[in-house]
This record gives C-alpha cells, sequence and structure tokens, in this order.
C-alpha cells in the first residue's frame, strides 16, 4: 500500500460533482472539488450576454471562442472553456484534491473513500459534502422523492453528401428532432462544410422504442434538409436541358450517417435530511448571475492567470 492510500486527509467542506454547477460553485466558494466521471458541458450550449465575467473574476479573453466559429457556436458559447479554465485554477489552488476523475465514492460515516484510476483509494475525512451530481456515490441518504422530466437527447451525424449549403438551423416543432443544428465539420480543415447535430426531449420509454432511435432521427433529418431545399453533391448537367446557358445541373441525394447519440438526464433525486450533506440542484446561469469573485489565494490565481 502507497503513502497516498494510508494517509487519511482532511476537509472541513467539500464539493461533489464534475459539472459546470458544480465547478463554478467550488470556485465562488472556494471550496475543494471531487469529481465523479467527467462531465463537461455541451459545446454547443449558450448562456446569457448579460454576465459580466470580468465582475467575477473569469477574463472572457481567456474562453471565448474563435470569431471565425462565431456564426455557427454562437458568440456567448462557451460553457466548455469555462469549465475547463474553472477546472484549471481549482488545480492550481489546490483545491482538487484527487488529480485525476474518481471512478466511484463510497461514503463511511463522515469519510469519503474514493476510488481512483488503477484501483488506488484516497481517504478524505470530512464534516459536510455539498453534492451536485450523486451518480457513482455509495452511502447517501434514502431517497424521499423523484423528478423525472423528459431527457435530453442528442444525436450527432456526419455529412458525406449535403454538407455545403447556407443554413445553420432548421426546427420542428416535434420533441423529436426540435432542431437540427449545422456547424463547420472537424473532420477536415475545410470549414464550409457543414456536419450537423439534432436535439430531441425523450421519456425513458421512447429511449427503448426503435420509432425514437437514432436510425428514426436519420430519416427524420433527411426529410426535413429535402424539405428546405438542400440537396447532395452536383452531379454533373441535366442532359434533358440542352441549352448550356440555361442548363440545371443534376444533384446527388443527400446522404448522412449516424455518428453517436448522448442522452443527457434530467431526473433529479431528493434526499432524506442528513446534516452531513447539502444537495444542490443550481443551474450554471443561477450560480453566474449570483456570483461574487472568489477572494484571497484563489482570487490572486484567476487574476494572474
Amino acid at each position: 500500500m502507497s503513502g497516498f492510500e494510508k494517509h487519511v486527509y482532511f476537509r472541513d467542506t467539500i464539493v461533489i460533482g464534475g459539472t459546470l454547477p458544480a465547478f463554478l460553485y467550488a470556485f465562488f466558494n472556494g471550496l475543494p472539488l471531487v469529481c465523479v466521471g467527467h462531465s463537461p458541458p455541451f459545446e454547443f450550449d449558450e448562456i446569457s450576454p448579460d454576465i459580466d465575467f470580468d465582475s467575477i473574476g473569469l477574463r472572457y479573453k481567456t474562453f471565448k471562442t474563435y470569431p471565425s466559429h462565431e456564426r455557427y457556436y454562437g458568440k456567448e458559447n462557451r460553457l466548455l472553456r469555462l469549465w475547463e479554465r474553472i477546472g484549471f485554477l481549482l488545480g492550481t489552488a489546490g483545491l482538487m484534491p484527487i488529480s485525476t476523475f474518481a471512478e466511484n465514492i463510497r461514503i463511511v460515516d463522515n469519510q469519503l473513500r474514493i476510488a481512483t484510476e488503477r484501483q488506488r483509494t484516497a481517504k478524505i475525512n470530512f464534516n459536510k459534502l455539498v453534492v451536485f451530481d450523486d451518480k457513482a456515490i455509495s452511502g447517501l441518504p434514502n431517497i424521499k422523492k423523484r423528478e423525472k422530466s423528459k431527457n435530453r437527447v442528442i444525436d450527432w451525424f456526419s455529412v458525406s453528401s449535403g454538407c455545403n449549403h447556407s443554413f445553420d438551423l432548421l426546427e420542428d416543432p416535434n420533441d423529436f428532432i426540435n432542431k437540427v443544428v449545422f456547424y463547420p465539420t472537424k473532420r477536415s480543415g475545410n470549414n464550409k462544410l457543414k456536419d450537423l447535430y439534432t436535439e430531441s426531449f425523450l421519456t425513458d420509454e421512447q429511449l427503448q422504442d426503435f420509432d425514437y432511435s437514432d436510425t428514426m432521427a436519420r430519416f427524420k433529418v433527411l426529410k426535413m434538409m429535402k424539405a428546405a431545399g438542400i440537396r447532395g453533391e452536383r452531379n454533373g448537367r441535366n442532359p434533358l436541358y440542352p441549352e448550356r446557358s440555361t442548363v440545371p445541373y443534376k444533384y446527388y441525394a443527400v446522404k448522412i450517417e449516424a455518428a453517436e447519440r448522448a442522452i443527457y438526464s434530467a431526473t433529479k433525486r431528493f434526499y432524506e435530511p442528513d446534516p452531513r450533506f447539502e444537495f444542490r440542484y443550481d443551474t450554471t446561469e443561477e450560480l453566474l448571475k449570483a456570483a461574487s469573485a472568489p477572494s484571497g489565494y484563489l482570487g490572486k490565481i484567476s487574476e494572474l492567470f
């Protein structure tokens, strides 16, 4: 057993979670953070342009998007960079006692037993845990209530024919594929070519239903693209029109391929009262709007970097 595993650390209050709200809460309150899993924000989500990042110790220039991408990503789309920056600042300030993401956590009385990579275990005694993310944690109080909302489902598609057009967004009033977002492809250096992702809001039951699968999502996206007038690659001139000056071109069909499906659960679990725990459900915008710049060493590091 290594010295790391023999030693028992102590932190009065510890924040648990790998999400952006957990990072923000730890940052603004100067608290140590333990992450379970890897939970970065969705890279295309946006935040309010009214938030003054300079006043809360987070300089805009350190995590803004590149100007060439603003047409597609949005000028205020900076959440992933914000998550990365806060993780860096917390680590630099010594507020991430476990340098890697925890695989799981077991709570025994007032002690965290954290399983890390390579089957190592860290032990941290505490007085209070502030829990933002309860996955992969055992030893929590009993659940007294669940609030279930529809899951946010993101389907990513690669476009092989029909990737050069002027559309950024297609919308539909239904929960299944309510929007199709086109963005500069990352599969080549030509950012004029576009891949796409879709957003849906589905129940747990719908997720098990083939009618709401990524295959059916593909069919609906093709239908929406065709209705919008998006065509595949050019396929020569149409021989039915002999006059070259007025000859329209022929086009291949649009071709897209499902690449990945990501599911973001919206279920909230509410626990029986226990003085050792505080369960938080704050959103990113709620924390940012109520924030003030961190003080002490963390505040100085934030100004420096």
